[in-house]
């Protein structure tokens, strides 16, 4: 069947709306590391959504976030992405 684009965009946004909620500190605790979390989409279906931080220069931190279905998803997750700058404002 393949990944429901639209469910998995969402449960992407939620987690980076949480994200956005945290300071500069949090993301930079958070490289290195990962968060992964098996949630329940709308759509009923179960998805693994995983959180990371990556250096992206200059004291900006990217926060990823990837998720697929467990099926063919696994290997091509749809991936979001926010950057926050050590001032704690967000890249446009």
């Amino acid at each position: 069947m393949g990944l429901d684009k639209e469910a998995a965009a969402r449960l992407a946004d939620a987690r980076l709306a949480e994200w956005r909620r945290v300071g500069y500190g949090e993301w930079c605790a958070m490289l290195g590391d990962k968060d992964v979390r098996q949630v329940v989409g709308e759509d009923g279906k179960r998805y693994s959504v995983v959180s990371y931080a990556l250096d992206d220069g200059e004291g900006r931190v990217r926060m990823s976030v990837a998720v697929d279905d467990g099926d063919w998803s696994a290997f091509v997750p749809l991936v979001r992405d926010e950057i926050m700058e050590p001032n704690g404002t967000f890249v446009e």
